[in-house]
């Protein structure tokens, strides 16, 4: 190639990068993707709580002025959040596939983690009302359950950490 065939695929080179580095595109490397479906580790002493079902119309808000919701947390499967006043987890299913939306919840101060699990079915919100101690953090674990296995699942994702008084 001539040193203009190659100072030309160079310069197109650099502009596809730049272009996919503008629409906040990054090459994955594939070691690095769990295959869907794949299970997930929890603690051997995680609580399982079922969640009680959310009216339709009083689904949690991050918008709220009195009570919000914070650290939404979303995969394609299942999204959740945390509402400081009165330490209440939210969990959604998202999709039909016959497995659970759970919202995993972990401390900053060595409490047992808890899972709020959403079996009632896709496009349902279910609640846990939890107490935390108010000066610790909590982080979200958003993921999938199978109740016939007792199994994990992916697509997973976690909140920041998450002040427990909402300050």
């Amino acid at each position: 190639m001539s040193v203009n065939g190659r100072l030309k695929v160079a310069v197109a080179g650099s502009a596809l990068t730049l272009a996919l580095s503008t629409f906040g595109v990054s090459p994955v490397q594939a070691d690095d993707q769990q295959p869907l479906g794949t299970e997930v580790e929890m603690p051997a002493d995680l609580k399982i709580i079922e969640a009680t079902e959310v009216p339709k119309g009083s689904e949690p808000s991050s918008g709220s002025a009195t009570h919000p919701c914070i650290g939404y947390t979303t995969t394609y499967a299942s999204s959740g959040c945390f509402q400081p006043y009165g330490d209440v987890f939210y969990a959604t299913d998202l999709l039909a596939d016959g497995r659970s939306a759970a919202v995993g919840a972990f401390t900053d101060y060595g409490r047992v983690a808890e899972a709020c699990v959403v079996s009632l079915g896709a496009g349902k919100t279910g609640k846990c009302d939890w107490d935390y101690w108010e000066k610790g953090n909590v982080k979200l674990k958003i993921l999938l359950y199978d109740r016939e296995t007792k199994e994990w699942y992916q697509p997973v994702a976690w909140s920041d950490w998450l002040p427990v008084d909402g300050q």
